[in-house]
């Protein structure tokens, strides 16, 4: 493995990018397990990780395993926004009660364009903060025409390939090997039956999504259970996949220019396991962050370097997609120029798991 630098601007050396690639590769496994498979020395190994940290190249993540603590939906909303107004205006009127739907986990708009991404109980609460979000902004004359597009994506009939999963990305850029995509999907698809957890087992949970980068004893005295109950938690968790770790990468410091939202209609005479043979295409040349489908549509988001770069990887895949018949109508995309971009909610997952598990968001988990 070998950096070529060929595409990025982010100035790390070699070894500062293998680190890098592999914290991402191996979120779960412990930092003497990873220098032992990249083969570095456990001291060059730490003081990179934590040198990496310092400048914010990467942050940490637990995400939930949302069909098992008992989300139904996968929801996004994406399109354009009135030109005439601006960011500012549209934050100061409806910011508060766009950060205020706790089922939105990330919400990213660029002057005239926007997504968000929400996982929800079910279609009843996502629909309440839709039409509060309807509202505001048609009264405010905030949207084009068009407005913005829904689309559900339930978890029994949805196969969420990648979630959060930048491996695909930053081995392209730095010339690694990528793992292909595993058939054991993290968050999984069909029947789920939600997992039973005792009140100590759901203060941890909030702990994790809320203090990623803690320590167990940071979390037990911050949740008000004891180390060992955060410790055997933690064990029951990681058996029986009730949340994963992420770590994800600062974009902006690895030189990527655009983040590009693409949602897809497939041909009605074509099945999710048809298109198999296409999702290694797909992560070979859009290394997507995000893909999602079901039998009739999908989406995926991915970031690039430039406009050319994203381009010939797109053209592509819509070779392949076409030639096969895959795609019912051309694909939808959003391209967001990623230094101009404001993120309103960047994978916040605190409040919606506190509702789910019978907290209060506003409350600390303490106090329970």
């Amino acid at each position: 493995m070998s950096a070529s630098g060929d595409e990025i601007s982010a100035d790390l050396s070699e070894n500062e990018s293998r680190v890098l690639w592999a914290l991402i590769r191996y979120p779960d496994l412990t930092d003497q397990a990873i220098h032992s498979l990249i083969k570095m020395k456990k001291s060059t190994f730490s003081s990179i990780k934590a040198r990496l940290r310092e400048q914010d190249y990467f942050q940490r993540y637990y995400v939930p395993n949302f069909p098992k603590i008992g989300f139904e939906l996968f929801m996004i909303m994406f399109g354009q926004l009135n030109r005439f107004s601006t960011y500012d205006e549209r934050m100061r009127i409806a910011g508060d009660t766009i950060k205020g739907f706790v089922e939105d986990f990330h919400v990213v708009s660029e002057s005239n364009k926007a997504f968000n991404l929400s996982i929800s109980e079910n279609l009843t609460e996502y629909s309440k903060n839709q039409e509060q979000f309807y509202q505001i902004y048609s009264e405010q004359k905030f949207l084009t025409r068009e407005g913005m597009r829904s689309e559900a994506f339930p978890f029994e009939i949805t196969r969420v390939r990648t979630f959060m999963d930048y491996e695909a990305l930053v081995a392209r850029l730095f010339n690694f090997e990528s793992a292909p995509y595993s058939t054991d999907l993290i968050i999984p698809t069909g029947r789920i039956k939600e997992v039973k957890l005792s009140k100590a087992e759901k203060k941890v949970l909030v702990g994790l999504v809320e203090f990623p980068e803690e320590s167990d004893t940071h979390i037990a005295d911050e949740v008000g259970v004891s180390r060992n109950t955060v410790a055997n938690a933690k064990r029951k968790f990681a058996k029986q996949k009730i949340v994963f770790p992420k770590i994800v990468p600062n974009l902006e410091k690895l030189g990527l220019k655009i983040m590009v939202f693409t949602y897809r209609k497939f041909n009605a005479r074509t099945t999710m396991s048809q298109r198999e043979e296409a999702a290694e295409l797909v992560r070979k040349n859009l290394a997507p962050h995000f893909y999602v489908s079901k039998n009739l549509d999908g989406f995926l988001i991915s970031a690039h370097s430039s406009f050319e770069e994203y381009n010939r990887a797109m053209d592509a895949v819509m070779r392949y997609y076409l030639q096969n018949d895959y795609i019912s109508e051309e694909p939808i995309n959003y391209q967001i120029s990623i230094p101009n971009m404001n993120t309103i909610k960047h994978f916040d997952f605190l409040p919606m798991v506190k509702k789910a598990l019978g907290f209060d968001p506003d409350k600390s988990i303490a106090e329970y």
